[in-house]
């Protein structure tokens, strides 16, 4: 599998992962006589998140040992974009200014203003997109050693005794 894939795939497991904790979230606990409470079993919806989570770990592992051969230019990378996020927030307000509403006027100066400020995170934005080029020239010409999983059947752990689970369908659009 090419590395951009296995990136794409981690994305999905983390909402995959998501959702389920979600179900469990809302599905552990209902009132009594609620008539979808039993649409999720969730000793079943805890075992798809382990496998979700195992797959994830693989999967993680898989990248981050195909990632040394450019581990500093993702380290460099992200510290570049923590500049951009960080001197857009760095004030550049100077001259004259009404403070609040009263008459009370300050005066502001700077060190950097506005045009050097854009000047220096242009800079940066520079050597964020030659850097980026080149991870994703890697992500997506490097192989990775990683196959899915072949997922067996989920084991089924009945809550519901199975001569009484055909009425929790009865009704109920089976969509998913």
């Amino acid at each position: 599998m090419k590395l951009h894939k296995a990136l794409k795939k981690r994305k999905s497991l983390v909402g995959e992962i998501t959702t389920i904790k979600q179900h469990i979230l809302e599905k552990n606990s209902s009132l009594e006589g609620s008539k979808n409470a039993e649409l999720y079993n969730v000793t079943e919806l805890n075992t798809e998140l382990m496998d979700k989570i195992n797959e994830l770990i693989g999967l993680k592992f898989a990248i981050n040992e195909a990632n040394q051969e450019i581990q500093s230019k993702i380290y460099i990378l992200g510290e570049y974009k923590a500049l951009i996020a960080f001197w857009k927030t760095v004030s550049v307000d100077e001259g004259s200014k009404v403070i609040g509403y009263s008459d009370n006027v300050k005066n502001y100066v700077v060190q950097f203003n506005e045009k050097k400020r854009d000047a220096l995170i242009s800079g940066y934005q520079k050597k964020v997109d030659a850097l980026q080029e080149e991870i994703d020239v890697y992500n997506y010409t490097t192989d990775i050693p990683w196959e899915e999983p072949v997922v067996e059947e989920a084991r089924e752990i009945p809550s519901v005794p199975p001569e009484d689970r055909s009425k929790l369908n009865e009704g109920h659009d089976s969509k998913d």
